[in-house]
């Protein structure tokens, strides 16, 4: 059975209201031979205390928040599937000086009708997908633990908060990759912009 397109199907109308090149970008899908790979810099990467102290301990889990803060710092996006598992993993290496590559692994999918993005030790967090001034946008509703076949809802502040990822379209090749991390009672905990472009194929 072939794979489906996750963010195209749950934008359903809303898809057309995304720029072009988003939907171009956003209409296709990797393969394990055929990876999307794309290469940028973060302008910046920081987080606050709470959010360094989010990020320490969700080592356990497999590094899915960065612990480093830092300006101009070279980035490699990742997208890949695997034989026999659902959604499209994407890698993100963040090379900062001085320290040795830092790798975030994270797969987006469907369950029953609902989107995801999950992490390790069956972590993740329910999305909400949608178009805005022609952008594609990820946000958080809900983070879980999944046990088995059954996703236990965690409070929100047990959370580095809610999430808020934008595909923004700069022209040509490039476009802006951010992500906000807002808690309840924390406030902002990490924030990342950075410009990006598809690497091609040698």
């Amino acid at each position: 059975m072939p794979k489906k397109n996750t963010i195209k199907w749950h934008l359903g109308p809303h898809w057309h209201q995304l720029h072009p090149n988003v939907q171009r970008r956003f209409n296709r899908l990797p393969s394990a031979g055929a990876p999307i790979i794309y290469d940028g810099i973060m302008e910046q990467v920081a987080c606050s205390r709470a959010g360094w102290l989010f990020a320490f301990l969700s080592q356990i889990i497999g590094n899915p928040l960065s612990p480093h803060q830092g300006t101009h710092v070279p980035m490699a996006v990742v997208l890949t599937t695997r034989p026999g598992k659902p959604g499209v993993y994407w890698q993100r290496t963040y090379q900062f000086p001085g320290k040795r590559p830092f790798s975030v692994t994270s797969v987006k999918k469907d369950d029953r009708g609902r989107m995801m993005e999950m992490v390790g030790g069956g972590f993740g967090m329910f999305l909400d997908v949608f178009a805005k001034n022609g952008e594609l946008h990820f946000k958080s509703s809900r983070y879980f633990w999944k046990l088995w076949r059954w996703y236990v809802p965690l409070p929100h502040w047990l959370s580095p908060g809610e999430t808020h990822v934008i595909h923004q379209d700069l022209g040509g090749d490039d476009f802006r990759f951010t992500i906000t991390m807002d808690h309840p009672v924390l406030g902002r905990t990490f924030y990342q912009t950075g410009v990006f472009h598809e690497r091609q194929a040698t």
